[in-house]
């Protein structure tokens, strides 16, 4: 499990190191777009629980500041996890290592690719149909 995220960590970091005004900064791109990710699949693990009960989002009620709190400091500290886990300098060092002897592999590029879009479609997807 652990390699399929470090391999769509380096497949991120390929598509950033494309784009001319953002090659320097690569790296922490992939992990600020793997992190948003799994904000939005954990959000479309909610949205599926919510619809096979059958509620509405609308009826819900209100957060009160201690469970607000607790979601900002999870979602802050899933960001620095990320980070640690696999944007660290190190840690960068070893991923590429590790797959830049694969680096022909125009598969797993399609894959993340296709990841990223059912991820960040799917609320979408769910809330309008």
């Amino acid at each position: 499990m652990m390699k399929i995220y470090k391999r769509l960590y380096y497949n991120l970091y390929c598509i950033w190191l494309k784009k001319n005004d953002e090659s320097e900064n690569a790296h922490i791109n992939a992990v600020i777009t793997i992190t948003f990710s799994l904000y939005v699949n954990i959000m479309n693990v909610l949205l599926i629980i919510f619809l096979m009960n059958k509620k509405d989002m609308l009826d819900l009620p209100e957060l009160d500041s201690n469970v607000m709190l607790f979601i900002g400091v999870f979602l802050v500290a899933v960001g620095i996890f990320n980070y640690v886990l696999l944007g660290r300098k190190e840690q960068h060092n070893k991923i590429i290592e590790e797959f830049e002897s694969e680096k022909d592999n125009k598969d797993g590029l399609y894959f993340t690719l296709l990841y990223i879009l059912i991820s960040f479609g799917m609320p979408f997807f769910i809330l309008f149909f």
